[in-house]
Parts: C-alpha cells; sequence; structure tokens
C-alpha cells in the first residue's frame, strides 16, 4: 500500500512540478525587488535575513532520497516594505498554504490566499485555488490584522478579485455542479459576481 501511495504521489507531484508556471503566476515582481535584501535563493533553499540578524531557511523537500518528485516546494510570492513582511506559500501535492513571515522577528502569521492590495495600500484581500473563501485584512502600524472572511463550499472558488476603490472590491464564486443523490439529478454548475463593500467600518458582501 505504501509504494502504491508513492508512486500516486510521484506522478500528482511530477504533473504540477513540470508546470513552474503554476507557481509563479501570482509571484508580485516588483514588490519582491523591493526586498531583495532580505532574502537569497540558491537551488532548493531561500535563506531570509531577518532585521535581527538571525536567519531562516525555506528548504524545499523529496520523495525519500529522490531529487526528481518534490513532495513540499517553498516559493516567495511577495513582499510589503514598509511593513516588513516577506509573503511566501508552501506547496505539497494536495494543498498549498500561504503565509506571511515577519522580517523583524521571524514570527508567520497564515493568510488565506496570495495578497491583492488596495488602492491605498492599507487594506490587503487574498484569494487561493486551496481555500474558497474571500478575506480582508488591514496593515495597522506595521501589523497585519484580518478584518472579515466569508468561507465558501468546498466546490466552489474565489477568483478574480478586483478593487473599485479603497472600501470596495468585486469578485467572482465560481461552484461545479453536484449530484443530488436524493433527486438522482445534478445541479448546473454556476456563476455569480458579488461585492465587498465596506459601510461603518464593517465589511459586507452584496449581490450585483
Amino acid at each position: 500500500m505504501m509504494k502504491v501511495y508513492g508512486i500516486l504521489l510521484a506522478l500528482i507531484t511530477t504533473s504540477l512540478i513540470a508546470d513552474l508556471a503554476y507557481f509563479e503566476h501570482d509571484v508580485n515582481v516588483a514588490q519582491l525587488e523591493q526586498c531583495k535584501a532580505f532574502f537569497t535563493k540558491e537551488k532548493d533553499v531561500k535563506t531570509i535575513h531577518l532585521i535581527n540578524h538571525q536567519t531562516l531557511e525555506l528548504k524545499d523537500e523529496y520523495l525519500g532520497n529522490d531529487q526528481e518528485y518534490k513532495t513540499l516546494l517553498y516559493t516567495l510570492k511577495g513582499c510589503f516594505f514598509k511593513e516588513k513582511y516577506l509573503i511566501f506559500s508552501d506547496f505539497m501535492p494536495d494543498s498549498e498554504a500561504y503565509h506571511a513571515l515577519d522580517l523583524r522577528d521571524g514570527k508567520e502569521i497564515p493568510l488565506d490566499g496570495m495578497t491583492n492590495l488596495s488602492p491605498n495600500k492599507h487594506y490587503f484581500v487574498t484569494e487561493a485555488d486551496e481555500s474558497p473563501r474571500i478575506s480582508v485584512y488591514v496593515l495597522s502600524e506595521e501589523r497585519i490584522v484580518k478584518l472579515f472572511t466569508h468561507k465558501y463550499p468546498a466546490h466552489c472558488v474565489v477568483q478574480h478579485t478586483l478593487w473599485l476603490d479603497d472600501q470596495s472590491l468585486s469578485f467572482e464564486v465560481e461552484c461545479d455542479g453536484l449530484f443530488d443523490s436524493d433527486t438522482n439529478t445534478t445541479k448546473e454548475e454556476t456563476k455569480e459576481t458579488f461585492k465587498l463593500i465596506q459601510k461603518e467600518l464593517k465589511w459586507e458582501i452584496i449581490s450585483q
């Protein structure tokens, strides 16, 4: 059984690793350029140079001793230079998780996806294929605080987030069709566009 699992894991990993564009599609190159003094990359290791003079290593991992099949892959995604946070993801064959790494002390804050800054760069929203939810964070006093989150069913995906102004954005929710065993029918796929707006310091979702 373990041998079969290893083969399946290798096949999944190989198909994803082969297309490196998958991991680079949401990288914010301009942000990383601003923060290039805080990290170095060499083969499978990203070394983070913290402000407190310590270093951290984000090291890719492989299936056993086989250097062809990665089971954990780190990708630097972006950076908030003023607030001193580095954004990165760790990818395994069945999931991808995003984090904000505090460049002052190395502490990590889990994020619900890749960051998308508001025009005034005070807020950011996250979206990711592995996380069917929309979340809004604030960059307050050089700290990241989650203000709002709304989760959707696992068969849905939140996508195409677009800031309209500093207090509102639009986004799309697309859901796969599901089979209903009680009625022996399959629900159709759906795609809806919503707005997320701030009213009286609270965020709420409205239909468009």
